[in-house]
Parts: structure tokens; sequence; C-alpha cells
């Protein structure tokens, strides 16, 4: 077909989806839009309590809370050595000052201070490895268990619950959420546990040595708490803003890279920046007050702490002075109650990092512990599946428009092996239909039936491996094709020879060797280094090789020039072969040889027949499409174009469909059918 034949036939396709755009994506209907998206309240959301957290926990397990444990001794055990230290040059201190003191007994305390320090050296080696090894290993356990029963839940979760939230939202939860989990219960608690021992060992060897200077110096410390816990309650609620503004500006930046070329086209890039500069102005407007409440809070600490010092060193300097205590003494009770009280300190910085944490749970936990209102598996299955469907007064809306009813007291029969059409303008309830067949929703009332069973009675899973869908633009995944076209039954569990066969009925073997790497070929995010016409063959190759008993076509041929088109029909056609298929399309050309076809309008089945009968429908909405598509290909002849081209607005171009004829007296035969 020459090449402006092939231009002229897309620009007719393009006219008649003005006429009748398909609504494979429901774009009236459907609750994808991420405006709608952020602001609808998910009602199976559970509460999330205190009690709630003690989840994770479980999910982290007995086993890595032992390894966690046995990190906090190597870290608790690491902790006191600073204080031991100060403990025994104290001592050394007193020696060396001793009335009674010589050169040889100062050899001696010396030799002594160094075979003790020695011992520390190496006990501080093996609880320093203890600490780190555990440290690192319960990190990297605690991570993985986490993401692992996160991705689990979310997998199980409804259609429904995707609809409602946006994608940048859930996917923030692996790459931010979670490592502030992680990070809390593995680094930042085991620094806690070893300042915490610090002071507890500190404090008790210091008030055994001089009470009265110990109770100097801790006596500042409540201040000090206080101090950091207002911050810590300022900064928990800080953060719990800042995690909603950066969920959404994360939905927003995924919007726009998955949008990028529609954006570029329309010169969007300045607007979409603006829409998302706007959550970082507010999120750098929240990081100048939190840094404020930390500076105020860090700032009064410091005031407290060396006030305290100065206090403790007058008061220490006149008991020196009268003989009342030693310099050892005031300087084991400094040196350890020092490296207490600012260990003490330290350690309110925890409590910070637990509010991010405890925030960051909450957002975990409600993905973890919300029960889908579809369960992923579990109910009947069919022994020998036939492919009878009925759906039987069904009533829905989406979550997102629960007061628009897309479906209204629908019914329709479909027998095994029938090819059934639903033909219908946007909006009208046809990628809903398949939707509920697909069980990714439920009706709000009626029910559907496959087998005369109803499908809420099905086990999802087995359903779902036995129909099969090509939409019209068919997800791919990153990895080789061959992994792509063995997806639903996986790679070990079919031949090389299985997917050439595949991809053979598919026409897509020939496409596929001529590649470098062959079957062996990364596809790339979404496929995105094929064509249309190619992505649309290997997903029928994956559909073929599923061998599903129902196929849904949602317009696979729509988007798809001439030659494109017709290899795909031809795969199609062989996919088709002994199944009940469902076919979703906006062209009738392609439906016309259907056994039933089915004129939807917002919800209601308006008329169903063969294409014949509903051609002789006066009045018709079929007829009244089938006019206006025919009046543009009129248009289109009036203009040269090829005639063969124009027919095939209305013929299917395969060999098994009529003879493409070719001359005027031909179109004009076809003018009067239509009228």
């Amino acid at each position: 077909m020459p090449a402006v034949s092939r231009l002229k036939r897309k620009s007719t396709h393009s006219h008649a989806n003005v006429e009748m755009n398909g609504d494979s994506k429901e774009a009236s209907t459907s609750p994808q839009e991420s405006s709608n998206a952020a602001t609808l309240k998910d009602h199976r959301e559970p509460k999330i309590t205190f009690f709630s957290h003690l989840k994770v926990f479980k999910v982290i397990g007995l086993w890595n809370l032992t390894l966690l444990v046995l990190g906090v001794i190597g870290s608790m055990s690491y902790g006191v050595l600073p204080i031991i230290c100060q403990y025994i040059l104290g001592d050394l201190i007193d020696e060396f000052l001793a009335a009674n003191s010589n050169a040889a007994y100062r050899a001696e305390a010396i030799n002594q201070v160094c075979i003790k320090l020695t011992i520390i050296t190496f006990c501080g080696m093996a609880a320093f490895a203890i600490y780190h090894f555990f440290l690192q290993l319960s990190n990297h356990r605690i991570g993985t268990a986490l993401r692992h029963e996160y991705m689990d839940a979310l997998t199980k979760q409804e259609m429904t619950f995707f609809d409602i939230k946006k994608v940048g939202a859930l996917t923030v939860v692996l790459s931010e959420d979670i490592p502030k989990i992680q990070d809390v219960y593995t680094n930042e608690f085991y620094i806690f546990m070893q300042e915490i021992i610090q002071f507890i060992v500190g404090f008790i060897l210091a008030i055994t040595t001089n009470w009265k200077m110990t109770l100097i110096l801790v006596s500042t410390t409540p201040l000090t708490y206080v101090s950091h816990t207002i911050m810590s309650l300022l900064s928990t609620k800080i953060t719990r803003q800042v995690n909603r503004l950066t969920e959404h500006s994360a939905g927003v930046a995924n919007e726009i890279t998955s949008c990028i070329r529609t954006i570029r086209s329309m010169a969007g890039e300045s607007k979409e920046m603006e829409r998302f500069n706007e959550d970082l102005y507010k999120i750098n407007a929240k990081g100048v007050f939190k840094g404020t409440v930390h500076a105020m809070g860090f700032s009064f600490a410091a005031m407290f702490v060396w006030g305290t010092i100065a206090l403790s060193f007058w008061y220490s300097g006149h008991e020196a002075a009268d003989g009342s205590t030693t310099l050892g003494s005031i300087f084991k009770v400094f040196g350890m109650m020092f490296v207490g009280v600012v260990a003490m300190i330290r350690a309110a910085t925890f409590f910070p990092h637990y509010g991010k944490a405890y925030a960051s749970e909450t957002t975990l936990l409600k993905v973890l512990l919300r029960e889908p209102a579809i369960p992923l598996s579990g109910g009947k299955t069919i022994e020998s599946i036939e492919g009878n469907i009925r759906f039987e007064n069904v009533e829905f809306s989406y979550p997102s428009r629960s007061n628009v009813i897309v479906m209204k007291d629908f019914s329709l029969e479909i027998k095994k092996g029938q090819t059934v059409a639903l033909v219908g303008p946007s909006g009208s309830g046809k990628s809903t239909l398949v939707g509920l067949l697909e069980r990714f929703y439920t009706p709000n009332k009626g029910r559907v039936f496959l087998d005369n069973v109803d499908i809420q009675e099905l086990d999802p899973t087995w359903l779902h491996k036995n129909i099969g869908i090509v939409s019209q633009e068919p997800v791919l995944f990153s990895g080789s094709i061959k992994y792509n076209i063995a997806y639903a039954l996986g790679l070990e569990n079919v031949t090389q020879e299985q997917i050439e066969n595949a991809s053979k009925q598919a026409n897509a073997h020939n496409f596929i060797m001529d590649l470098p790497n062959g079957y062996d070929t990364i596809l790339g995010e979404k496929g995105v280094s094929l064509s249309g016409g190619q992505k649309q063959r290997i997903a029928i190759a994956r559909a073929l090789l599923q061998n599903p008993k129902i196929l849904l076509l949602d317009e696979a041929t729509s988007a798809l020039d001439s030659e494109s088109e017709r290899l795909v029909q031809a795969a199609l056609d062989v996919l088709m072969k002994g199944r009940t298929t469902i076919c979703i399309a906006h062209r009738l050309t392609t439906v016309i040889n259907s056994d039933l076809i089915c004129v939807m309008v917002k919800g209601v089945l308006r008329e169903k027949g063969t294409h014949a009968e509903l051609i002789q429908i006066k009045d018709g909405i079929y007829r009244n499409l089938a006019a206006k598509q025919m009046m543009l290909a009129e248009e289109q002849v009036s203009n040269g174009l090829d005639i063969e081209v124009t027919m095939d607005l209305v013929v299917d171009d395969q060999q098994t469909h009529q003879a493409v004829l070719s001359d005027n007296s031909s179109q004009e035969k076809l003018a009067d059918q239509n009228e």
C-alpha cells in the first residue's frame, strides 16, 4: 500500500475517534486522575494506634530481634569503656599525688594502669566488632523483612485501593519510610543504648566516689530533657507534615516523568515545574521552622550543661582546698559525669529520629494492616471451564465518583466460544465491564457469572489465569522478550520451543530474530525500544502461551498503522479461535464479523445484535455511528484517497473477511446499504 494511503488512512482513523472515542482507559469513569486520587478517602484504611505499632516487631521477626539484642550487648559493652578509663586515670592521679609516692612507686602505678588499659583495648576491639557486625546484619535483615511484607501486602490490595492512592505515595514508603524505620531500630537504637549505659554506669561510679559533686552535675539534667522533649514533639509534628508534602511531590514527579512526552509536546514543562515547586517551597518552609526548633532546643541544653560544669568546678575546688576530697576523685567524678551527661544529651536526639520513624511506621502499617475488599486468593475453581459469561442486573460506580453510576441495570449473556463486541462513546462503561469480569471491582448491585458460578465465589488468582487480555497499550516489563512472553506461566514452566511457537502464531518471531540478541533482547522500561505493533504482537504471544479460555481485547488495534494492524489482526484471529472473546472497539470495521455487537451508552445496553441486524434499525445508535464513519470515508474519497483504503474503514482487510471492492459502483452500493 502506498505511503500516502497509509497516511490518509491514519487521518481517517483519528476522525473516527472523534465520533466514537474508545474508552480503553475509561477516561470519564476511571478513577485514575491524580488530582482526584489525592483527595479521596480510603474507607478501608485501618486506624493506627500505639499498640498497632507492635505489628512491626512481628514483621521484623524473633530471629532478627535476637540479632538486634546481641548487637545492643556489644554496643553497651563498648559504651562503658570510656567510663572505666576515666575511673582508672583518676586512681592514677591520686597515686602520683600520694605523700609517700616515689619514682619506683609511680613507675609501678603506671605499669598497672597500662596493663588495665591494654585489657580494656582488647575488650573494646571485641565489643566494637560484635557491635558493628550485628548492626549491619540486623539493619539489612530488618530492611529486607519490612520491604517484603510491604510489597506482599501492597500487591494483595484490590484495584480500588490503587485508584484512590498516588503511585508516588506508595513507592516513597520503600525509598524513604522503611530506611527510617530500619535505621531507628538498628543504628539509632544501638547508639541510644550505648549512651544510656554510659550515663548509668558513670552515675553509679561517680556517686560512690563523691555524691555531692555528682548531684550538682546531674542537677540540670531534667531541664535539659524538658527542652529536648519539647523539641522532639514539635519536630515529630513537622516531620509528619513534611512526609505528607513529600508523598504528594513524589506523586507529582511520577506523573510528570510518566507523561513527559505529552508535556513536551504541549510545552508544559514550566507549568509542571511550578506545580512541583509548590510542594518544594512548603517543604523548605517547614525545614526552616524545624531548624529553628532544633537550634533553640540544643542551645538551651548547651547552656544548662556548661553552667553546671562551672558550678561543679567551683564547688569541687573548695572541697579540694580544705582536703575534703582528692584531685583524683574530682577528675574521676567530673570525667565520668561529663561523659555520662553528654551521652544523655546525645541520647535525647534519639526521640526526634523515633518521631520520624513512628510517622513512617504509621504510613507502613496503613498498608500492612489493611484488609483488601477483594482477596487475592481463596475460593472455588471450575474444573473444566467452558467460558459462558452472564451479567445479571449489574450496577456499578467508581469510588472516585460514587455519585456517578457507570453501569445501570446491565444484563448480558455470552455463550462459550462467542465473539462479542462492545461499542459506544467514551464513558459508556465498556472497560468497566471488563474490569468487573476480571473481578478488579465488585458491583454495587447485581452479579457476574462464569459457567453459572458467581465470580465472587471464585478464586481470583485462578480467574486471572483463565482470562487473557490484549489492550491498546500493552504493558511490557523491562526484562527480556522471552521473559515477557512467558510472564503468565513463568520461564521455569515453559520451553524455548513453546515461546517460539507462540511468537510465530503472533507474527512476532521474525522481527524478534532480527534483533541483536533475539529472544534475550532486553526491552527497557515498558518496552520503549519497540514499536506499537511489535509490542502488541508480543502481548498476543504472551496471551497465546497463557492459553486462556476467555479473551479480552481492549482496542487492540486502534493505535496502529495499516501494516501493523494487518499483522496484529492476523495474530488476533489465531488467538480468538475457540475462545470466548470480548472485544472493545471504536472503529466498526474491527467488529462487523462479531457474533454479537452490544451498543452501550452511559452504562446502559441500548442495542445488541449482529452487524447485519443493527444496521437495519432505523435511527439506531449503531447505524448512526456507522453512517458517520462512512461519511468520513466518503470525504476522504472526494479528496482523492485510494478507494481500497477507504473501504478498509468498513470492511476488515483479513483474508477471511469480504473481498475489497475497488471501483466506484461498489462504493455507491455500499453507500446505499448504509442509507
